[in-house]
């Protein structure tokens, strides 16, 4: 809030927000994150909702509730006003936060959970330098401000001095009316929208040559299937921009990558690294999907826990649960963005997992048993078994065996995605999220 003091007095008529109703100045954005404190009524370190529409109102709303000492949690305008009030006391009953500056809502398993973020403010310019952001530049956003990275590009822009461009409605031709009459130099798309834009270019040669003329740099999100790497390379040399996509996790800023027709691996950010580990918490070879962890170098990036565990120390390791591979420099491959049975397919496949658990922790011979989803030979999402043999069992546990037990009780799983580890029991501390 220091900063945002400093731009309002510094330069009050500088633009801060553009949208589809007004331009707004730092100053102006000052004065109303002041006349919305009353409404917010927010005590200290509390949860506050905030509908984030994509308007300026939004952006001062969220300044409003810092001012008041909360913590915003931007969510989608029609969403359940007791959906979020559930999440909310359900964190704030269970969990304790490290100097958290935002929350995120997010689903797993049908469930609406709240994360909470913290350590790292907008003022350090790791993750803005990383993904190319400029002091006093010029972004355009057309995505919802709800989404956990996006909010966080925006409130890192405004704090670099910058200008924040939103596009409530994209359609490729507003899209390149708005960058053009803008000259923003930063976007963030969303791999469909370059899609709709490369397919625009067909129709229209030559336009999006010339509405980009200013543009140095397009993010695609990482966590949202690109198209392919070729679609993401085509628009950069149409666009001439730098195309970079950013892995966000809702648990740590994770990796960028400059695309190209070759780059498909990312690479952790300045001051953190990423490895991957198995169902145990041990780390696994280049090349083997697992359970995606970071860990900061620099002790800026602790997140919310649960209230019965101490403050983790930097050097902690922690997961946002989804699934990736790891490449022999160490480079990131994310190939599942939530944990196990939730991405088996068809929709009915879910419960299959579980009852392929429930099913085999049954067994006599076997201690403990964790499912997983890695991609096939065609890309297509796979079951793979994991299963702890108890100790000194006689034979040996084989997966010929497990798989004829997983077929006759009804829940078939083929011996080659069965995986016989020496480890007795899991370590699931190791993995709690």
């Amino acid at each position: 809030m220091d900063r945002f003091r400093q731009l309002a007095d510094a330069d009050a008529t500088r633009i801060a927000v553009v949208d589809r109703d007004r331009t707004t100045t730092f100053g102006q954005l000052w004065r109303m994150a002041y006349q919305r404190v009353a409404d917010r009524r927010v005590g200290a370190t509390a949860i506050a909702p905030l509908v984030a529409m994509p308007t300026v109102g939004a952006i001062a709303d969220a300044l409003a509730v810092w001012l008041c000492d909360g913590i915003p949690l931007p969510i989608p305008f029609g969403l359940r006003a007791k959906a979020v009030d559930d999440a909310i006391t359900q964190t704030t009953t269970v969990a304790h936060w490290c100097q958290p500056w935002r929350a995120h809502l997010h689903t797993e398993y049908g469930i609406r959970h709240i994360w909470l973020a913290g350590g790292e403010p907008p003022t350090i310019p790791r993750v803005g330098d990383a993904i190319g952001l400029t002091t006093g530049g010029t972004a355009l956003i057309a995505a919802p401000l709800h989404a956990a990275a996006i909010f966080e590009i925006a409130i890192r822009q405004l704090v670099a001095g910058g200008t924040v461009v939103l596009e409530p409605d994209f359609t490729p031709a507003s899209w390149l009316h708005t960058a053009a009459d803008t000259h923003a130099d930063w976007a963030v798309l969303a791999p469909g929208q370059i899609k709709a834009l490369l397919q625009h270019r067909e129709r229209s040669p030559g336009w999006l040559g010339i509405a980009t003329r200013a543009l140095r740099r397009v993010v695609v999100p990482a966590t949202i299937a690109p198209p392919t790497t070729d679609h993401l390379a085509d628009f950069a040399a149409a666009a001439d921009v730098t195309m970079t996509t950013w892995y966000h996790a809702p648990a740590f800023d994770g990796a960028t990558a400059t695309v190209d027709r070759s780059a498909t691996a990312l690479t952790a950010l300045p001051g953190l690294r990423l490895r991957t580990v198995d169902p145990t918490g041990q780390p696994i070879p280049p090349g083997v999907a697992g359970l995606i962890e970071a860990a900061s170098l620099a002790g800026c990036a602790t997140v919310a826990h649960r209230a019965d565990q101490p403050c983790p120390p930097a050097l902690a390791w922690r997961t946002s649960g989804d699934i990736g591979a790891l490449t022999s420099d160490g480079r990131i491959i994310v190939r599942k963005l939530e944990p196990a049975e939730h991405y088996l397919t068809p929709a009915n496949q879910r419960c299959r997992g579980t009852s392929l658990r429930r099913k085999l922790s049954a067994h006599p011979d076997i201690a403990a048993v964790a499912v997983h989803v890695v991609p096939d030979d065609h890309g297509r999402a796979r079951a793979q078994v994991r299963v702890w043999p108890r100790p000194g069992i006689v034979p040996p546990l084989t997966p010929r065996a497990v798989a004829a037990y997983c077929t006759a009780a009804d829940t078939a799983v083929s011996a080659h995605h069965v995986l016989i580890t020496s480890w007795p029991a899991r370590n699931t501390a190791a993995t709690t999220r």
